[in-house]
């Protein structure tokens, strides 16, 4: 692809910054539990009516926001790593390059 250029460090970093994203939502998903409102505080009436329906969406959105941790960190590492691979391959194409300019008898 003409002028595209790959910045193997601004990946890697790239990486790492999406990778500690997934701290946030598991700060998150930690606030969300602390702030859990037990039963006894929706009454008779909120008991028998709301509280199972409020339960069941506090557990999904618990579950969700480990889901989106676990996709964070995997998506982090996933992309570090594709940025160390384009630096790994940057490194071995100069050296190839290399070894060709001294076995043509260039000057390197």
């Amino acid at each position: 692809m003409p002028g595209y250029r790959a910045r193997p460090d601004a990946i890697t970093s790239c990486g790492d910054n999406v990778g500690a994203l997934s701290g946030d939502a598991k700060s998150i998903k930690d606030k969300a539990t602390a702030a859990e409102v037990p039963q006894i505080s929706w009454g008779l009436l909120g008991s028998a009516t709301t509280y199972s329906a409020y339960t069941e969406l506090l557990s999904k959105f618990q579950q969700h926001l480990d889901e989106m941790a676990e996709g964070l960190t995997r998506a982090g590492e996933d992309i570090s790593a594709c940025g160390r691979d384009y630096r790994n391959t940057d490194r071995e194409l100069a050296e190839s390059l290399n070894r060709i300019s001294v076995d043509a008898g260039g000057d390197r």
